[in-house]
């Protein structure tokens, strides 16, 4: 895997969002935004006490995998998560390295009462307009690739639209950044995104250097009961799972095994 694989994602993302706004312009984006009413909390999901939450995610493939569940039909996935006990939904939507899509969100969306979390590479104010247009509700905002201005400016955006963030980090800085804007939802992202190496103690241990009213979420590379049961002990409930849960013959029972041992 290229070192320079993230830069090369958001160069692409700075391009699509140019190519996009000469389709559908921000304004029209903002009106249908402010128009919704129908927000799931997607915050509300990550404080059920005394039970793991996970959020489970619909991706097609990654740059580090190659394809991963090329058929899946998003639908038909997110259904089964909810009946497996998943608190909401993550759905790459990232086309070109994902071979995901806004189209998958609003499938997966439509298939359950799930609040659902837009996963991409969110850079501008016309990706949260057009996430919470399309259905989104929650956002991906990544440390990496975001000043803590910037940061500071989509969190406000969010809340103006009152659609949630979850503000994803991998590094004891990362975490710094994400403190000083406010965030409470934090995604700890245990592969790093140059390499795309995964180590699962990185959520514990940044999790133990997290404020009380932070909400740490495990992220990557969570893939067996034991590795749920090890976030456990340092005092993470919250997960996002992706990849085992894609590749699962029967995503509902591994979703619930997960869940419940």
């Amino acid at each position: 895997m290229a070192e320079d694989i993230l830069t090369k994602i958001v160069a692409h993302k700075n391009a699509e969002i140019r190519a996009a706004r000469q389709q559908t312009p921000v304004s029209d984006l903002e009106a249908a935004a402010r128009a919704r009413s129908d927000f799931r909390s997607f915050r509300a999901a990550m404080k059920n006490p005394g039970q793991v939450n996970i959020i489970a995610e619909i991706k097609r493939a990654s740059p580090s995998k190659g394809d991963i569940c090329p058929g899946l039909d998003p639908a038909r996935h997110a259904a089964a998560y909810e009946r497996g006990g998943a608190v909401a939904l993550s759905v790459l939507t990232d086309a070109t390295f994902f071979k995901g899509s806004l189209d998958d969100m609003e499938a997966a969306r439509r298939a359950t009462g799930l609040p659902v979390l837009r996963k991409d590479f969110i850079v501008s104010d016309y990706q949260v307009y057009e996430a919470a247009a399309r259905g989104a509700d929650a956002v991906l905002l990544i440390v990496r690739i975001l000043s803590e201005s910037r940061l500071a400016e989509l969190l406000d955006l969010c809340a103006d639209l009152d659609i949630d963030a979850l503000v994803e980090v991998h590094t004891p800085a990362d975490l710094e950044i994400a403190a000083g804007t406010g965030a409470v939802l934090i995604g700890i992202n245990n592969r790093n995104l140059a390499s795309f190496d995964t180590d699962i103690q990185n959520a514990m241990d940044l999790a133990a250097s997290m404020g009380p009213h932070q909400i740490p979420i495990a992220a990557s590379g969570i893939a067996s009961r034991a590795d749920i049961e090890q976030n456990l002990a340092a005092g993470i409930r919250n997960f996002l799972v992706g990849e085992s849960l894609v590749r699962a013959q029967d995503p509902e029972t591994f979703l619930t095994h997960l869940k419940n041992g």
